[in-house]
């Protein structure tokens, strides 16, 4: 068994290393996999092979959940708070409603329904007599549009899913003055 596990010592350890990208990272998780395995009850194992490797593909699961929990921690409490990030959407929230009133009349109705009245796009469509499929497809091109004519007046620093870190009006516009 102790030569089994030797043996498997350098092919492991390229595993992981293919997985992690870090040379020492890969040699920590590496040997973390064998304190686990010499932890572990070995009795009854049939393939030690197949059972170092899953211990191993665990350890490196669990090592990128630590990771991302790091990330979102340092995320959420040094670099931004709470406060300010919803600030700063309810602020660019306030724009919103002059910009879709730039909007082209076929996207202009839809989007006022869809986004400032929050109308769920199924209703819209029997409330206007279109076909839904039309409204979904319509309602994508309208944010598209909205979008670009904010990103054109705006900087906007995103956070992680869309969430509106922060924004700031770009030198020359006077379309964010309904903001303020």
């Amino acid at each position: 068994m102790q030569s089994q596990v030797a043996q498997l010592y350098n092919p492991l350890l390229g595993y992981v290393r293919n997985r992690v990208r870090n040379q020492e990272d890969a040699e920590d998780l590496t040997q973390d996999v064998f304190l686990k395995l010499a932890k572990s009850n070995k009795d009854g194992v049939d393939n030690l092979k197949s059972w170092v490797y899953t211990i191993a593909k665990n350890t490196i699961t669990d090592y990128y959940r630590k990771r991302q929990l790091e990330t979102n921690s340092i995320e959420e409490d040094v670099f931004f708070d709470n406060e300010s990030k919803e600030d700063a959407g309810k602020e660019l929230g306030k724009c919103v409603g002059a910009f879709v009133n730039q909007l082209p009349e076929e996207y202009r109705e839809l989007m006022t329904l869809s986004e400032l009245k929050d109308i769920p796009q199924k209703e819209i469509a029997e409330q206007l007599d279109m076909n839904y499929v039309t409204v979904r497809s319509k309602v994508q091109r309208g944010r598209k549009k909205l979008k670009e004519l904010l990103e054109g007046c705006c900087s906007i620093s995103q956070g992680g899913k869309g969430s509106i870190l922060g924004f700031e009006s770009k030198t020359g516009c006077d379309k964010t003055s309904s903001c303020d």
